[in-house]
């Protein structure tokens, strides 16, 4: 599958009615681990269709950034993956784009959820002659109580904490 873009650093900030609880009563929320995906303030949702696929997908290498957020280093951010073990499902992209997973985070650790990110891509474009080649494709649910906002991110993978930082400055 090719999967590319020629975006030239789209950003997109919409409201949403998506939140937490909203999650939790998803057909894919895993009922079993419930009490500790209650305890996250950062979920990774899969999509819930994608092209021929029926039902929760992530994009490819989903399990790798889900690794990056429990292994980096802040005790403020609780990350979890929405799915179980037996119901995960990832697909391969062929290209230079990197898609993360659609992520739900609450509006205390956004900015540390912007970081992460950041870095995450950082170490992604790592070593790579021409970074400004490597896209990124991010789309967040910020959620500040019964409030929510979409940040849907298209664009260079180098530069997307400095969008996203650029667009929370007074004035923007």
């Amino acid at each position: 599958m090719i999967h590319e873009s020629n975006k030239m650093n789209e950003l997109v900030i919409s409201r949403s009615n998506l939140n937490f609880g909203k999650i939790y009563s998803k057909s894919y929320f895993p009922s079993e681990l419930e009490e500790d995906m209650k305890k996250a303030n950062l979920l990774l949702i899969p999509f819930e269709e994608f092209s021929t696929f029926e039902g929760p997908v992530f994009p490819e290498e989903t399990n790798k950034f889900y690794e990056f957020i429990k292994n980096y280093d802040n005790k403020e951010l609780v990350g979890d993956i929405c799915i179980s073990d037996d119901d995960y499902i990832e697909i391969e992209f062929q290209a230079d784009l990197i898609t993360l997973a659609h992520i739900i985070v609450d509006i205390a650790v956004f900015p540390i959820t912007v970081t992460l990110i950041g870095n995450y891509l950082e170490g992604k474009i790592e070593g790579r002659e021409n970074k400004s080649e490597v896209k990124a494709k991010v789309n967040l649910n910020v959620v500040a109580g019964d409030k929510s906002i979409n940040i849907s991110y298209e664009g260079d993978a180098d530069k997307f904490e400095e969008t996203i930082n650029a667009a929370n400055q007074p004035g923007n």
